[in-house]
């Protein structure tokens, strides 16, 4: 969630300006193309007959192409600016409407859009009539902070899209990836790399299990997802399978330790403690039952850690409905974010701290500071896989021919969602080689036949 600052002090004419130097740039490669395709084009035609002038007028048509191109792509920036500018300067002017409101009440506006009255430590001053102003001002300025919210995360899901256009020399193409839920926009995004990130390593069961509990509790898939990439265990890297002699090992040496000296160590992929998920069992006593009827929180400590390490599909139910008790107190859960945030430490002071700063990370401080950076990190990513894994087969693989025909010849194209049910996709460049590209040398010639 943007915050009242980062709102309150936005710059909406920054963007227009840059709206306004993109639209300069694109009329620029406008013009380029023209002359590139009328007028160069037109005396090579003229000029150079034959086949290399015909390879040279094809060339000169590409380079067309390829401006054209960049002015489609240049307008799409621009109004993806103008749009923000919009967007932001209708909240801005509500949220000053609301904080001048709340000025004029006595009334008091934390980072977050929080609001209360200055007077309320003085206690109730009879009926509910006081409350009114709070609740006025709570409400526009919670308009206004998701109203940006919104306009930001367009724009950045938009940005990312026009960078990876940048390697695409048809107008139409570029086009046909700006559209809304285009595939070859999505694949262009997943094509980007990960920025570092690992990716989630799990096989297709674990997957099935995380659309089961989400379907079950009404916990969001994103945050699932984003719980199994924040848990990940070294021994994972190794065998995403969860299969195999280093995973065994793992699994062993973790279960040692919560039954031995560590009895608070976290287990399995979604990193529960026992504690926690005998908690979360006695609030649950039907979801968790073992075959013959009886409650899995009957088990021994050990049997039960030995059961959670070596059963993932056990441990994502769980963590989901640990999280959906997370959630029945909303002071401090509201967001997706949040609940990432608790899963690691569900104190007073983070909630207050959730409640106070919303879903920015940068007021926070030590580990819960980095959860939440790793959450903004790896949320596009996880959007991007899910939009991906939405499509058919038949518009994963059409929009992976897209990049390939526009990629050179000799560089691979790779689509690698940070989670994937058949690992990453891709292939071989098909367009024309770069230039300067030395073509394959020739074979030696045949050797004569014997007795000539």
């Amino acid at each position: 969630m943007v915050s009242v600052p980062e709102l309150d002090s936005a710059s909406p004419r920054k963007w227009r300006d840059a709206a306004d130097d993109a639209v300069a740039a694109a009329k620029q490669c406008d013009g380029l193309a023209s002359y590139a395709r009328d007028e160069v084009a037109g005396t090579l035609r003229t000029c150079w007959v034959g086949d290399t002038g015909k390879a040279a007028r094809s060339r000169f048509v590409r380079h067309a192409d390829d401006y054209e191109a960049a002015a489609v792509a240049l307008r799409a920036l621009a109004r993806v600016y103008d749009g923000l500018a919009d967007d932001i300067t209708d909240a801005q002017r509500d949220l000053h409407s609301a904080l001048d409101y709340a000025r004029r009440h006595d009334l008091k506006v934390d980072d977050s859009g929080r609001v209360r009255s200055a007077r309320s430590v003085m206690g109730p001053r009879g009926g509910g009539e006081h409350l009114e102003p709070v609740e006025h001002a709570r409400d526009v300025i919670s308009a206004a902070l998701s109203k940006a919210t919104r306009a930001d995360i367009e724009a950045a899901r938009a940005l990312r899209t026009i960078e990876g256009l940048t390697d695409i020399g048809d107008p139409e193409l570029v086009g046909d990836a700006l559209k809304d839920d285009s595939p070859l926009g999505i694949a262009l995004r997943l094509s980007g790399g990960l920025d570092g990130l690992h990716r989630i390593n799990v096989p297709p069961t674990v997957l099935a299990a995380v659309d089961r509990a989400a379907l079950e509790t009404g916990i969001s898939r994103k945050l699932l997802l984003a719980v199994l990439w924040q848990e990940q265990q070294w021994h994972q890297n190794h065998s995403p399978s969860l299969r195999g002699p280093v995973t065994e090992f793992g699994r062993l040496f973790n279960w040692s330790l919560a039954v031995g000296p560590k009895p608070d160590k976290s287990l399995g992929i979604t990193h529960i403690k026992l504690e926690t998920a005998r908690r979360t069992m006695v609030n649950h006593p039907q979801a968790f039952r073992l075959t013959d009827g009886r409650s899995l929180n009957d088990v021994s400590d050990t049997e039960l850690a030995a059961e959670i390490e070596a059963n993932p599909q056990l441990d994502v139910r769980l963590s989901a409905y640990h999280l959906m008790d997370l959630k029945e107190n909303p002071y401090g859960s509201r967001s997706d974010k949040d609940l990432f945030v608790l899963y690691a430490a569900d104190t007073p002071e983070v909630r207050e701290l959730n409640e106070q700063y919303g879903i920015e990370s940068d007021r926070r401080g030590g580990d819960i500071k980095a959860r939440g950076e790793n959450w903004d990190r790896i949320e596009p990513h996880l959007e991007d896989a899910m939009a991906w894994e939405a499509l058919g087969e038949e518009e994963r693989v059409r929009a992976t021919r897209q990049l390939e025909s526009h990629t050179p010849a000799g560089h691979s194209v790779s689509i690698a969602p940070i989670y994937s049910t058949g690992g990453p996709i891709g292939g071989s460049g098909t367009d024309e080689p770069e230039p300067g590209t030395p073509s394959p040398s020739p074979g030696p010639p045949p050797a004569p036949p014997k007795g000539s």
